[in-house]
């Protein structure tokens, strides 16, 4: 069922109207089905929301009359599953959102909560709820970034393993809110250029405040897709390093045995004469020498810091 408000009242995002004929101007929340029911939509508007619904993105498209649109709203706890959609369609007196799920309803009462709702009028609710889709996220950047410099540091401490999917999901969480950001500024940009007239200069002049907000994240969340970059390097860095450490104890073990294997190839073979064969202390005498030359190699390693 429909959820409408009325914006002519003191604090009209606080509960809904219970009135049977509310009086325009009006924000509703409702579902795709019941917003095919309702009359006085022009067809272009139908048409281009039901374009709009399935579409994973931020945009709008404004007309002579009205304007529409969509949001695609990242989970902050995992910015790379799918997204919350909505759409709008707003006229003089409408502010209509279509919502199957309670993204809209949670936003407005974040809206009402802030006090940011000032005017009653359509246009300035949807500044008011495009202002609180982005209105607390410069402290998610912050706890993001402090979780990357916290990886950072495990993998310079070797205090714990970092997989490269960890560090795959910051790439790609910083790439998705972004992009989504970007969205948001053009969104807010096309508003503020107020062609169709929809909504007062004034109004329309809020919305650059938006855009310019929505760039600054932008370039945050450029930032730490940077810094995920330096740390995947830094990660690769660890595994070569540890790669080259493995080689140099395969590499030292193989040599340290070589005078063992030389030996055994010169002994093992299936020869009646070999010169000394017939000594009696041959055998203590290369058993020796082996272990002597081990030794020396040993101390040459440690000397040279490769031990």
């Amino acid at each position: 069922m429909s959820t409408v408000y009325e914006l002519n009242r003191p604090h009209p995002l606080d509960a809904p109207s219970t009135s049977d004929a509310p009086r325009p101007p009006l924000v509703k929340v409702i579902t795709s089905h019941e917003f095919s029911q309702l009359p006085n939509i022009s067809q272009e508007g139908r048409s281009g929301l039901a374009a709009l619904e399935p579409a994973e993105m931020n945009f709008v498209e404004l007309y002579p009359a009205f304007l529409i649109g969509s949001f695609a709203v990242p989970d902050k706890s995992d910015p790379t599953d799918d997204p919350d959609r909505l759409s709008f369609y707003l006229d003089a007196d409408r502010l209509i959102f279509i919502d199957d799920g309670a993204v809209t309803t949670d936003l407005l009462q974040k809206v009402a909560a802030s006090g940011i709702l000032t005017k009653g009028t359509t246009s300035h609710c949807l500044y008011a709820l495009m202002k609180a889709l982005i209105a607390d996220d410069f402290t998610w950047f912050s706890v993001m970034e402090d979780s990357m410099e916290a990886v950072e540091e495990a993998m310079l401490d070797h205090s714990e393993a970092v997989s490269s999917q960890t560090i795959m999901n910051y790439r790609r969480a910083a790439m998705r809110m972004g992009s989504y950001y970007q969205q948001i500024a053009v969104m807010a940009d096309l508003i503020a250029d107020n062609e169709n007239k929809v909504m007062s200069r004034e109004e329309a002049r809020a919305f650059s405040h938006i855009a310019a907000h929505a760039n600054h994240l932008a370039n945050r969340a450029e930032t730490l897709r940077e810094y995920s970059l330096q740390l995947r390097e830094l990660h690769q860095t660890q595994i070569d390093l540890k790669q080259n450490s493995t080689m140099q104890i395969l590499t030292i073990v193989t040599v340290m045995f070589a005078p063992l294997t030389l030996v055994t190839g010169w002994f093992g073979m299936n020869l009646t004469v070999l010169p000394g064969l017939d000594w009696p202390y041959m055998a203590v005498t290369i058993i020796t020498l082996a272990l002597v030359m081990i030794v020396v190699m040993v101390l040459f390693f440690k000397r040279k810091r490769w031990l």
